[in-house]
């Protein structure tokens, strides 16, 4: 009976407070007005128009909401140290009496709140995230329930607002709508995919059952044109003494298939759907050979989620210090319970907004959700080919699913050395300095943001982390064992004594590039820029 009038007490005792605040605005005209706080700061008044959603509003530290109410965004280069701004209706105003009385809601801020009290009567929160453009403004009204933001841009500064993409920008648009041709192109695609699918699982499960440990497949897809920086990886994970059973290629050719074979590597070569993938290398980010192959990248991870595994996908031009699925695969990693995880790409362009997540370096934890999304990757081909890009379609299909679904990714943070990349590589000589001293030892290093094959392995030999020998560069196994007495008609022949060295090659090329000893006599690649040391 006690407990029961505690209850009655403590309702009748927030039901005073809140009216005793709301009745002080009565005297208040219901226009806008600003009043000062202790610090001089303007506060709105929101007038009783707008009880039914924004009754009051209080202030928390972004670093704690954040932390609290993660959806798994990369903080560094997004956020900086202001607050987060939160609205109340009535039934969701904090309870307690001595808050209701600082805050005052209905005048505006006094303190900033501990998190947990700002959210203690909070069944639901919607989180919009707004970045500083010049002149924007965010309109919030009472109407059916929304999980989309409706934009509205001006290309000019006389011109109306108009309905746009949230790609717009003046009278350019990030995101372009496939046209009939990008449409028929991938259908004919699809076709053959769907097709063949029943034969491909089946020849595809007994090998991944065989690869898998602990549930977990590494997967890597390679042609022949990448093939230098997939052999690389292989020697150099061998000479760290790293395990490399559970990894699976799909190689998009004969020729890489013997290859990954050749150095010790499972793989599985779907001809039926790769026969008119480029063999040639991509001369750069974005180019035709470049957008053909982001095919091949959907297609291996959507057949092993497909058959149930967890599995880590990476680009063959990463390198590990330590194995990532160490990370992944601790229970007791603060972000364990994550459907994905994605290392930072580092650009903060729509484009990519709000993950900015790196398709070349990912993990994923199979359930409905993830095998899912890589379904719905596959019917977006066509989204694909128009954006020239993988990463922007798979960004999209993980915003919506995530709001859809609730999918939870994870962006892994760029600035923790965990999981660097051509960002750091480029971007922060303080980072790779630590890197290059070692003085922090990342899981991997992933070389994007880099234009070329031929730049990657030259950054690589810099960084001393190419172990791969001059004389098995760009020639098929058979080359590599006819040059080395070896027998070329041994299809089980090794290519690991030929071509992978015990310690890495290093050599200098830029100056101005991170380096594992000092450049400083090499040219530099950026005209103008100084030694790296």
């Amino acid at each position: 009976m006690a407990i029961v009038e505690q209850r009655v007490n403590a309702e009748l005792t927030k039901a005073s407070a809140i009216k005793a605040v709301l009745s002080e605005d009565k005297e208040v005209t219901t226009k806008a007005t600003i009043s000062e706080n202790k610090d001089s700061k303007p506060i709105p008044y929101f007038g009783s128009k707008t009880a039914s959603f924004a009754t009051g509003m209080a202030h928390v530290k972004k670093k704690e909401f954040d932390e609290t109410f993660d959806y798994g965004l990369p903080s560094s280069g997004y956020y900086n140290d202001e607050d987060a701004i939160l609205l109340y209706t009535d039934s969701s105003i904090p309870s307690k009496p001595e808050t209701l009385a600082n805050i005052k809601f209905a005048r505006g801020i006094h303190k900033t709140l501990d998190i947990h009290e700002a959210t203690e009567n909070c069944d639901s929160m919607n989180v919009v995230i707004i970045g500083k453009q010049q002149k924007q403004c965010l309109a919030i009204m009472e109407g059916p329930e929304s999980y989309h933001v409706q934009r509205w841009t001006r290309s000019s500064g006389k011109l109306p607002l108009r309905a746009s993409s949230r790609g717009q920008s003046g009278s350019r648009t990030a995101f372009n709508v496939p046209n009939a041709q990008d449409i028929k192109k991938h259908w004919g695609i699809l076709k053959q995919y769907l097709i063949s699918i029943d034969d491909v699982l089946a020849e595809l499960r007994p090998i991944a059952e065989k690869v898998a440990i602990d549930n977990t497949i590494i997967v890597l897809t390679c042609n022949m044109g990448q093939s230098e920086l997939l052999m690389n990886f292989v020697c150099n994970s061998i000479a760290k003494g790293f395990e490399i059973k559970n990894i699976l290629v799909f190689p998009t050719d004969k020729e890489t298939q013997e290859l990954a074979e050749g150095l010790g590597l499972t793989t599985y070569y779907d001809e039926r759907n790769f026969e008119k993938l480029p063999v040639g290398e991509a001369r750069g980010y974005g180019d035709r050979k470049f957008v053909a192959m982001m095919y091949a990248k959907v297609v291996c991870v959507q057949l092993i989620s497909m058959l149930g595994y967890d599995l880590l996908f990476q680009d063959v031009d990463v390198v590990w210090y330590k194995n990532p699925l160490e990370y992944f695969q601790n229970s007791k990693n603060e972000f364990y319970d994550f459907d994905m995880y994605f290392q930072d790409d580092g650009a903060r362009s729509s484009r990519y907004a709000p993950l900015s997540a790196n398709s070349g370096f990912y993990f994923v934890r199979n359930n409905e959700k993830t095998r899912y999304l890589f379904t719905s990757l596959l019917y977006a081909g066509d989204i694909i080919e128009r954006a020239h890009s993988h990463q922007q379609a798979l960004i999209q299909m993980m915003n919506e699913h995530s709001s859809y679904f609730g999918l939870r990714v994870k962006v892994l943070d760029r600035d923790t050395l965990n999981f660097p990349g051509g960002w750091q590589y480029h971007r922060r000589k303080d980072l790779m300095k630590k890197i290059m001293k070692e003085e922090v030892t990342p899981y991997i290093f992933h070389m994007s943001w880099t234009h070329n094959k031929d730049d990657k392995l030259k950054f690589y030999q810099q960084m001393g982390e190419w172990y791969l020998n001059d004389k098995c560069m760009n020639k098929s196994k058979q080359i590599i064992l006819k040059n080395t007495d070896g027998d070329d008609t041994d299809s089980s022949a090794s290519l690991k004594n030929p071509c992978c060295l015990k310690e890495p090659q290093i050599k200098c090329h830029y100056r101005d590039k991170p380096s594992k000893i000092p450049c400083k006599k090499s040219d530099p690649i950026d005209k103008g820029r100084p030694s790296f040391w």
